[in-house]
């Protein structure tokens, strides 16, 4: 009798949480688009919708067309209703600027050993070159991007950035 009554309450509980059929997450709409320079498709872009207040910011990426879709809660779900600032980036892959000189497998757990040199590149630099930016920096912030969007209660939001 008591395991029923734990079976009953869980059930109760689990009903609860879930609620009637939502998903416990706000209305999202769908929104796709593209991104180009000079009208040229661009592969790789992150485009980010920050909401202009309260919100949640939705984020996509560009496939080889050039093409997005947004995600908030999860993958392709859209963008809440709202104004957004836009951004966006594409920054290049990172990459180490040469090879240790001591060779892999000759170092002790947690010693990098008394001939570690960490890898230097051609300019100096040691270690990994940073990812840069390869758009104009000027879409990388919402304060200079001049990119704005307006979702609506439609899934068919369309937007298209020729940077």
């Amino acid at each position: 009798m008591i395991k029923l009554k734990y079976v009953l309450l869980s059930s109760l509980l689990m009903a609860t949480l879930i609620g009637c059929g939502g998903s416990g997450f706000p209305k999202t709409y769908k929104v796709s688009g593209t991104v180009k320079l000079g009208g040229k498709p661009i592969d790789g872009a992150l485009v980010t919708f920050q909401p202009s207040g309260e919100g949640k910011s939705a984020v996509g990426s560009t496939n080889d067309k050039g093409e997005f879709k947004l995600s908030t809660f999860g993958p392709g779900d859209g963008a809440l209703p709202g104004s957004y600032k836009v951004t966006i980036t594409k920054t290049s892959t990172p990459t180490v600027t040469a090879k240790p000189t001591t060779p892999p497998g000759t170092l002790a757990s947690g010693d990098l050993g008394a001939d570690y040199s960490p890898p230097s590149g051609s300019d100096g630099s040691k270690g990994v070159v940073a990812p840069k930016n390869m758009l104009p920096a000027k879409y990388a912030s919402d304060a200079t991007s001049g990119l704005i969007a307006t979702v609506v209660e439609s899934n068919t939001n369309s937007f298209d950035f020729d940077l």
